[in-house]
């Protein structure tokens, strides 16, 4: 703004010397959980106060005064009834009096003041938030100018907030955040929820002339003649009674003749959008419609209803909620009326059951599949999702949460949280945490895709509870905040499908470690080259736990892949003071998991193994070294495009010889090879009956089959399930029938 009002080519910008150089870091502060909101004389500050004070957030109002105190900042606080931290901003005289002849004047940035000093005192003052209500409108600039967008607003858009959060994180401290709770509403939602609070109708002022610096302040709250006075009459008129609006403004603004060039400005008919703090064309367009027939007859009304073309488009979805990113979880159902529940599984019960328990004013809705053809219809009705970890985020297209990020929210600071994950052994890690945990005494809840639904639990943790976290790629992928000790097990390809590509997924594991701080701590595999890599970017400190000496230890559990489970394990018991005694005892009672090389049983002297839970071929190589008496191994399921090439490798190197193959990946394996004896089926009582008539006594039968399940089974527990059924029901027979006849 400030080149284009003083006709400035960009280019010519003063070029000023810096030391690129020099490092910076960024400390990390212990904050109490409560709010700064920043307080003006308008209706947005006072929206901001009324929904937080209404879910019962700790605030406390943030006022920057100039030389004097603002009469309408004033009484809004004496309503609203908050404590205000107040700031007296004081600007050189000499800027004022234009004692600088031929220089250049521009527009200040005034929020990103506000916004630096906001922070500022929520370091002195301790505050972890800083809040401020910055509309969804302020992202939309005025004009271009030589091919850049001039925003008037720009400091109070979203491009500037998260440059400023990324700058802050950085350079100052993660523990403090800046952000706009009114971010996902257009300027005319926040008129319609301001139009409910009626104590404020006399108090408050947009008005710029009620706040100028200089001492030559408007008597009234509202001049009546500037953009902005126009622009906030026109969005509040569809809301508040026609006599109300007039008693505010002191006038009818629709019938003053000298207005309709500012009129036609706010609607998009004018040169450009004013330099003023007002909305979108297509708010103040659609506002505007809703009133033409209530205040038929006025002069402005009757003079553009006339120019407005009978085929004209306008955004209908003013009204709806917008994308923002910057809201922490806590936060994110200010102002949302209505809610939706993607997915109704074992996760979305909970989702529901939280919501109508904590927001029972707020309607709610569930829909099971986003994939059907009328969901995204059936979402544009809804303000905000509550994404099941099995949908990916890429088909929500309005502003979403999760449970998880629910859950971290109402926990995060205030008990100390362990997150596992890993393409392999996170849920074993997690488990075997958790019972030496136990074994030593320690207050300990257990959450996850084999721990309780996180929501189910959130009422009973108490602030000595440590919390451990089994945590997928699904439930990492959208996280907004990372546990205090974070355990990587170690990361090969999985899941392309749903994150979109290995890249993607990979990104979505290091979710784990990337709101981390200086304090938390990152357990990893250093044998692993992207957690070698993620350890050395880091801010917490990282502790290889492949180095850990764990031979006091005995065990049943087999495989490399789970003596470094236990390794990851014993590393964050000691790390929590855990003597090796509770931990060798601990880990001695410690059976493997369901469907994770869980060994079934042994039937006609075949050893057979559930190891469902394996769905990559990285997972299954594991499970084969696991067990060298492997002779006939269960492979195939839904095709997800993975490379076989190294697996069929290893199994001609072993001693594997039969092998069942499940479409439809299964289709693709050992297709020009004739050196096993192979069995392709869709039935699992096939392939246990060929596992018992084809496989030696002495050796095992193992079923991991490198692909996901959903081609014939329900999820992988259901496979197991099937496969732990049939070898079973054919092992009943041992006494009356002889093997070889199955």
């Amino acid at each position: 703004m400030f080149f284009f009002k003083n006709k400035i080519d960009p280019k010519n910008l003063a070029k000023f010397p810096f030391l690129n150089k020099r490092e910076y870091t960024s400390v990390s502060i212990k904050r109490k959980n409560r709010s700064l909101v920043g307080v003006g004389g308008g209706k947005d500050s006072i929206v901001s106060v009324e929904l937080l004070k209404a879910d019962k957030f700790d605030i406390e109002g943030f006022v920057v005064e100039t030389g004097k105190k603002y009469q309408e900042v004033e009484d809004i606080l004496r309503i609203s009834k908050i404590k205000a931290l107040k700031i007296n901003r004081i600007i050189d005289e000499k800027l004022l009096n234009n004692k600088f002849p031929g220089s250049y004047n521009g527009h200040v940035p005034i929020s990103s003041i506000y916004a630096f000093l906001g922070i500022f005192s929520a370091i002195i003052y301790d505050y972890r938030y800083v809040i401020v209500s910055n509309e969804y409108s302020s992202n939309f600039g005025n004009i271009n100018y030589i091919g850049q967008e001039v925003n008037h607003q720009w400091s109070k858009s979203q491009e500037f907030e998260s440059l400023l959060r990324r700058y802050s994180i950085k350079y100052l401290t993660g523990d403090i955040v800046y952000f706009s709770i009114l971010r996902p509403f257009y300027e005319i939602r926040i008129a319609k929820i301001f139009s409910r609070y009626s104590k404020y109708f006399s108090y408050f002022s947009s008005c710029n002339s009620r706040f100028k610096i200089s001492k030559k302040r408007s008597h009234a709250k509202w001049c009546g003649y500037c953009p902005k006075c126009v622009f906030v009459f026109n969005i509040l008129a569809p809301f508040l009674p026609k006599n109300q609006l007039i008693k505010i403004f002191g006038k009818n603004l629709y019938d003053d003749r000298n207005l309709e060039q500012t009129f036609l400005d706010i609607f998009g008919m004018g040169k450009m959008k004013p330099f003023e703090c007002v909305g979108t064309f297509d708010e103040s367009l659609f506002a505007f419609l809703l009133i033409k027939e209530r205040f038929k007859g006025s002069f402005i009304v009757d003079k553009i209803v006339r120019k407005i073309k009978s085929d004209i488009k306008i955004k209908e979805d003013v009204l709806s909620t917008h994308l923002s990113f910057n809201i922490p979880p806590q936060f994110e159902f200010i102002g949302m009326e209505k809610i939706l529940i993607g997915g109704y599984e074992r996760e979305g019960k909970e989702s529901y059951k939280y919501i109508k328990d904590t927001f029972p004013r707020k309607k709610t809705s569930i829909v099971r599949s986003v994939d059907t053809s009328g969901y995204k219809d059936k979402e544009k009705l809804y303000d905000i999702v509550i994404k099941s970890p099995g949908i990916p985020r890429r088909k929500m297209s309005i502003n979403y949460t999760t449970a998880t990020n629910i859950f971290l929210s109402k926990i995060y600071g205030k008990n100390q949280i362990i997150g596992v994950t890993g393409s392999k052994g996170k849920s074993t890690t997690a488990s075997m945490i958790y019972e030496i945990l136990k074994k030593a005494e320690v207050n300990v809840k257990f959450f996850g895709n084999i721990g309780s639904p996180m929501l189910s639990g959130l009422t009973s943790i108490m602030k000595k509870d440590i919390i451990i976290l089994e945590l997928s790629s699904y439930q990492l992928a959208d996280i907004k905040c990372s546990p205090n000790i974070a355990v990587v097990t170690n990361l090969f390809p999985d899941h392309m499908d749903y994150h979109g590509g290995l890249s993607e997924y990979y990104l979505a594991k290091k979710n784990i470690i990337n709101f981390q701080n200086k304090s938390d701590i990152f357990f990893y595999n250093k044998k692993n080259n992207i957690l070698d890599d993620w350890a050395g970017v880091s801010v917490a400190k990282s502790i290889d736990f492949s180095k850990k000496d764990t031979s006091f230890i005995e065990t049943n559990l087999l495989g490399e892949h789970n003596a470094m489970n236990i390794k990851a394990a014993v590393s964050v018991a000691r790390y929590l003071g855990v003597n090796n005694h509770v931990i060798r005892t601990a880990i001695a009672s410690f059976d493997s998991l369901p469907h994770r090389m869980e060994f079934i049983g042994n039937f006609y002297g075949i050893n057979f193994y559930d190891d469902a839970i394996s769905t990559t071929p990285d997972s299954t190589l594991y499970a084969i070294k696991s067990l060298p008496q492997v002779e006939t191994i269960f492979l195939g399921g839904e095709d997800r495009g993975y490379d076989f090439s190294n697996l069929e490798k290893e199994i001609l190197r072993s001693k594997i010889k039969n092998v069942v193959l499940f479409p439809v990946s299964g289709n693709k394996l050992f297709a020009r090879d004739n050196r096993l004896n192979v069995l392709r089926t869709e039935s699992m009582e096939k392939a246990v009956k060929f596992a018992y008539k084809n496989t030696t006594p002495g050796n095992s039968c193992l079923l991991s089959c490198a692909s996901p399940s959903y081609s014939l089974w329900k999820n992988f527990e259901d496979k197991g399930d099937k496969f732990k059924k049939y070898v079973f029901s054919f092992a009943k027979k041992e006494e009356k029938n002889n093997r070889k006849e199955y």
